[in-house]
């Protein structure tokens, strides 16, 4: 087989330089775009459930909504610029347009925002035990701080081989912070609130409800975090890890708001109360009733029910005495210290009952906040 003839051969190499530079940020924007689309929605739906909700999280969600759209324009922004006004300007794909650098700080303030969101509930499930909470709000700060920094330069260099020599260990610090935060709240989270179960059996499957979904919420943003970094410093050279990165602001935004949203519905299933209830989020998975246990008899139960039933028994043993000797007690046979046992016993009872409490009560708070 003769070989190519030069001319050729520069012409695939272009086409494939286009292909993974141009083209990765191209799909990039559409998924992103999608999911914006989604964020949209998830917005809406809170609006719909939540009209009185407390003002610092309504502020919250504006917020991570604004910037949302912000990263969305600048998504649309960027692929004007590279595939319209550059349209086969081959030498324009080393650039990074403002729009890019600015999407990268984007995504790290939605990170921070929800890295903090999800620190503030470990904060509460764990007694507001700093030693925990702390070292998670720096990692998120580091990720944030890195991400400016990346940003700014990107800004005054303009030009992506040039980023990649002078400032890769910067954006690499970032994404590997962002996933080993994402992994630590993630397990912190499953942590307490596996601490919190508090025996009783509609607590328990609410606390199973949360803890699996914690668990694949942190393992969608973190594995697509993961492969962007994986992407970053195996193939820097080309702009796939940024077609991964437009989309991970979006999976960040919407773990937010799914949670939010989810609210509502986890707390009337943990009060027995379902006449009133709505659908949960749609990010939360399909088989969220099959692989928590929520078999159909509970369900039946309740749809039944407007209110929890408490019942309680209390059995209690009446010592007499006639003379000094013990006459007659109830049950027969009873020993004269059987009253003092039953007492320490009814004591026992009411501590262990006080821990239950205790326990769905910071599950409760957990919900409702």
């Amino acid at each position: 087989m003769p070989p190519m003839p030069f001319g050729f051969e520069r012409e695939v190499t272009r086409q494939k330089a286009l292909e993974h530079s141009m083209g990765a940020v191209l799909v990039g924007s559409l998924i992103a775009l999608f999911l914006s689309g989604a964020v949209c929605m998830q917005v809406f739906l809170y609006c719909q459930l939540y009209p009185r909700d407390r003002t610092r999280i309504k502020f919250m969600v504006f917020l991570v909504w604004l910037m949302d759209t912000i990263h969305s324009g600048m998504a649309i922004t960027s692929n004007w610029v590279y595939l319209i006004v550059h349209f086969g300007d081959w030498d324009n794909m080393d650039d990074i347009t403002w729009s890019i650098a600015t999407s990268v700080a984007l995504t790290a303030l939605n990170t921070f925002f929800v890295h903090c969101f999800f620190t503030h509930r470990i904060y509460t499930l764990s007694r507001q035990n700093l030693y925990v909470t702390i070292p998670l709000v720096t990692l998120a700060l580091v990720r944030l701080v890195s991400a400016l920094i990346s940003t700014a330069e990107m800004i005054r260099l303009k030009s992506f081989s040039q980023f990649v020599d002078q400032y890769a260990y910067v954006f690499t610090i970032g994404l590997s912070t962002a996933a080993s935060t994402d992994i630590f709240i993630a397990a912190g989270l499953c942590y307490f609130l596996r601490r919190g179960r508090s025996g009783f059996t509609s607590m328990d499957k609410i606390v199973d409800a949360i803890t699996l979904y914690t668990i694949e919420n942190g393992m969608l943003t973190c594995i697509t975090t993961i492969v962007s970094l994986v992407c970053w410093v195996t193939m820097s050279t080309n702009l796939i890890f940024l077609g991964l990165h437009l989309a991970i602001s979006k999976l960040y935004a919407n773990s937010l708001l799914a949670t939010l949203n989810a609210r509502k519905s986890l707390l009337n299933k943990s009060q027995g109360s379902s006449d009133r209830d709505h659908p949960l989020p749609v990010i939360f998975p399909d088989s969220f009733g099959r692989r928590t246990g929520a078999d159909a008899h509970w369900s039946a139960r309740s749809q039944g029910e407007t209110g929890t039933r408490l019942e309680v028994s209390i059995q209690k043993t009446i010592q007499h005495e006639i003379d000094g000797e013990p006459s007659g007690s109830y049950p027969l046979g009873a020993p004269v210290s059987s009253a003092h046992t039953s007492d320490s016993e009814r004591g026992r009872d009411h501590d262990h009952d006080a821990a239950k409490s205790s326990k769905t009560s910071r599950v409760v708070t957990y919900l409702t906040e």
